[in-house]
């Protein structure tokens, strides 16, 4: 295998597959990405057996053949070399030389007949989502998936498909997300899917431009075509929770505040919370709300208080200040909508203006007070 490439090409195409390769594995395989040329075709490969991804890329190619190198190092040493032409070859002994300006590397390799095949893959289902309606989807459910690896369902973003209807939720127990896209085309017999976070957010960053996402889902895989990458994902196993039980119906307390200033306040207030619990307690009063936070072992006390529409009796909720935070980055009005029910109910937050043709809320568990 060799062949010339300009290296702002090389390492965009390379950047678009790497990030699925783990950081840590006990199949030294894993850490490779496979690169193989055919005629002037160079295809990059890389998995970890849960998530794969593939892109394509024009070359100038002089040999045709194949070899999978270290991701890692091969990453390392081409974003260092800017602005220049770059000649890859490959040899027998599956050794990877790169040659560029006045210098040269060398890698080992590691036979790509040792590199683990794509899936086969039979489709039952497509359908196709908007790159827009997919980066929002995607960013507004995976800060909130768990990472306790105890509760498999739960570290996936759960997809319903519905006639006119596309749901998307995640949660990890202290936090939910829930969106209700109603523009969504889709005629099929409803389905639901639980998908890893890798795989979206992998799909998120190698969309371009405003392409649709074309989604294929078989029996227990999914399949994700864009432009210029293909991903394959194994879905996640398990029966999701029902979300809709915990999600409450009579919270009729409403607070309405800005947004970006409780953002502002809970930042600066928080610093004096326990660094455990990191708890910041809402005083909800008719025309303004306080923020409060303490950390009582070491003497340390932060408050301040914000001017706010408040519609119900006074009150004291605690909440992780880290879980507010979170939430209060995905609310894209100047002013955002909570809906509250007694200390110890979650509390609903919303835009306090929905897009058309979304429902979006988020819903967010107090802590115990101190």
């Amino acid at each position: 295998m060799r062949f010339t490439v300009s290296q702002a090409d090389f390492q965009e195409a390379f950047g678009s597959v790497a990030p699925v390769v783990p950081s840590k594995t006990t199949l030294p395989i894993l850490s490779n990405v496979l690169m193989e040329l055919e005629g002037n075709t160079l295809r990059l490969v890389a998995t970890d057996l849960d998530v794969s991804i593939l892109t394509e890329m024009e070359v100038q190619g002089e040999r045709d053949g194949s070899l999978s190198v270290p991701a890692k190092k091969i990453g390392d040493i081409i974003r260092e070399l800017e602005e220049l032409d770059i000649t890859l070859e490959a040899d027998e002994g599956n050794r990877l030389q790169i040659i560029a300006g006045e210098g040269s590397y060398q890698l080992p390799g590691i036979s790509s007949e040792d590199f683990p095949s794509l899936p086969e893959f039979e489709g039952a289902i497509e359908f196709s989502i908007p790159a827009e309606t997919f980066d929002r989807l995607v960013q507004r459910t995976s800060f909130a998936v768990s990472r306790d690896e105890l509760r498999p369902a739960l570290t996936g973003v759960f997809l319903q498909l519905r006639p006119g209807e596309l749901r998307a939720v995640s949660t990890d127990g202290h936090r939910l997300v829930r969106i209700i896209d109603s523009h969504f085309t889709y005629s099929g017999e409803p389905r639901e899917l639980i998908v890893p976070v890798k795989a979206l957010e992998m799909v998120r960053k190698n969309i371009i431009g405003d392409e649709d996402v074309k989604l294929i889902v078989g029996s227990n895989q999914l399949m994700a075509k864009m432009k210029h990458a293909t991903l394959y994902s194994r879905l996640i196993e398990g029966k999701y929770p029902h979300y809709e039980n915990v999600i409450p119906k009579d919270n009729s307390d409403r607070l309405i505040v800005s947004a970006d200033q409780l953002a502002r306040v809970v930042k600066r207030t928080q610093i004096f919370a326990n660094p455990i619990s990191r708890q910041v307690v809402f005083h909800l009063e008719r025309d303004q709300l306080i923020i409060q936070a303490e950390d009582v072992e070491l003497g340390g006390k932060g408050k301040e208080s914000l001017p706010a529409t408040y519609t119900g009796e006074d009150k004291q909720i605690g909440y992780n200040s880290a879980y507010v935070l979170e939430l209060l980055k995905q609310i894209e009005t100047d002013e955002v909508l909570f809906e509250l029910g007694s200390t110890t109910a979650a509390g609903i937050v919303r835009p306090t203006e929905p897009r058309e043709g979304e429902d979006f809320l988020m819903l967010i568990m107090p802590v115990r007070l101190n």
